[in-house]
């Protein structure tokens, strides 16, 4: 990198971080959270009541990208990432202090969805948004290393989220936990926004800035140039499918199958993605070796291949299965993880890098990935189908790989 390699790098991943540890403590500490702000009869109904806010966070990210992608490119990058983490510090803190149900009655239900929304109109861009940064800034024989490091942070923050949740149910009666224990992660997260924003603060901007169209005209003329879009869409498409499959539904569903083991199963997924961070930065390198377009290649290959066994074997909802399944798919999915953040902005201009970048990715999560639960679910509990969620899982690698066709290694750029 060119400036304060640190520093920028730091900057970049802290927000990042902080998203997926806010996603792994709202889902850790959801029976909590369910019984603070909606009170039912039926716990089931209050878990679905729960989640269903979780879900709209992800609703909100396409919304959100339609608004800092633009300023990414016509307000600068830095101003992009600076409006992202105040967003996401300012919700987390609001949903530590939001008092509850007893105290608000429903609007205290009401102002916790606005919370959820705000974190997901922020992360539009924040992911999209540190990994144009570091690749405008990183020379161009360690975009793969540099940016493969700022996409570690993810799974940095998931990992610090299950840390989080295990050291507070450890130390403190369950009554506490209940009662105000789980607001702690939040305020955790409201301090780590303040330290993204003083770090981003100090960094410089890495688009020059000149005369620019108003907001509604860049977007119009970005989304006229639809087909730099759709193939990112394509590209992602079998990472986000087989990542939310994996690591997130057949966690839940083996966990239905046999509560009992629910800490175990929930300790293995944490394994597997602090085991993922290396291989995700593996990949980084590894495209700056041999160029990021034909590893994405290999990888999307070697996933078709292991993912109809690997869903397979944690269908079987058993210690081993569970285990074996992951460790069967963690290596090329990580791989993936860790090689498409240097080459998808590559396919973008300068002047629309932001908001392309934004909307196609926010866009592939919300449809692909937040759709892959009701998929399984329907495959598995409606048709009977063992096989289908692995098929399904399998069959997006024709679209990443045509997506892949005739793109060029960043290393002979």
């Amino acid at each position: 990198m060119q400036r304060r390699p640190i520093r920028i790098w730091l900057a970049s991943t802290v927000g990042n971080t902080l998203e997926w540890f806010d996603f792994a403590v709202y889902g850790y500490f959801a029976r909590d959270i369910g019984n603070a702000f909606f009170p039912k009869a039926d716990p089931g109904v209050q878990l679905i009541e729960v989640f269903g806010v979780f879900a709209v966070g992800y609703l909100m990210r396409p919304i959100g990208s339609l608004v800092l992608g633009p300023i990414g490119d016509l307000a600068g990058r830095k101003a992009m990432l600076l409006t992202s983490v105040v967003v996401m510090a300012l919700s987390s803190l609001a949903i530590g202090l939001l008092p509850t149900y007893a105290e608000w009655g429903p609007l205290a239900a009401f102002c916790l969805l606005g919370c959820r929304m705000a974190q997901g109109f922020s992360v539009g861009g924040e992911y999209t948004g540190s990994i144009t940064y570091v690749i405008e800034t990183a020379p161009i024989q360690r975009r793969g290393l540099a940016t493969s490091l700022t996409g570690a942070g993810t799974l940095f923050g998931f990992v610090l989220g299950a840390l989080a949740s295990t050291l507070i149910n450890q130390n403190l009666p369950p009554q506490d936990v209940a009662s105000w224990g789980w607001r702690i992660p939040f305020f955790i997260g409201a301090i780590a926004g303040l330290f993204a924003l003083w770090l981003r603060e100090g960094i410089p901007d890495s688009q020059p800035q000149g005369p620019n169209p108003k907001a509604s005209e860049h977007l119009i003329a970005t989304l006229r140039h639809w087909r730099p879009m759709v193939k990112v869409m394509a590209i992602i498409a079998m990472a986000n499918v087989s990542f939310y499959l994996i690591l997130v539904f057949l966690v839940q569903y083996a966990i239905s199958q046999q509560p009992q083991n629910a800490a175990l199963y929930s300790g293995i997924t944490t394994v597997s993605e602090a085991l993922g961070i290396p291989i995700i930065v593996l990949g980084g390198w590894l495209a700056d070796r041999w160029g990021s377009a034909t590893t994405m290649r290999w990888w999307n290959l070697a996933l078709a291949v292991v993912a109809i066994p690997a869903v397979v074997l944690m269908q079987q909802a058993t210690p081993l299965g569970v285990m074996a399944g992951q460790g069967l798919a963690l290596i090329p999915l990580m791989l993936i993880l860790g090689t498409y953040p240097s080459l998808l902005p590559s396919l973008f201009g300068e002047g629309s890098r932001c908001t392309g970048f934004s909307i196609s990715y926010s866009l592939t999560v919300a449809l692909l990935g937040g759709t892959v639960p009701l998929v399984a679910a329907w495959m598995l509990g409606e048709v009977g189908w063992s096989w289908g969620p692995g098929l399904y899982c399998a069959l997006w690698a024709i679209p990443s790989l045509w997506g892949l066709k005739g793109l060029k290694d960043l290393r002979n750029a």
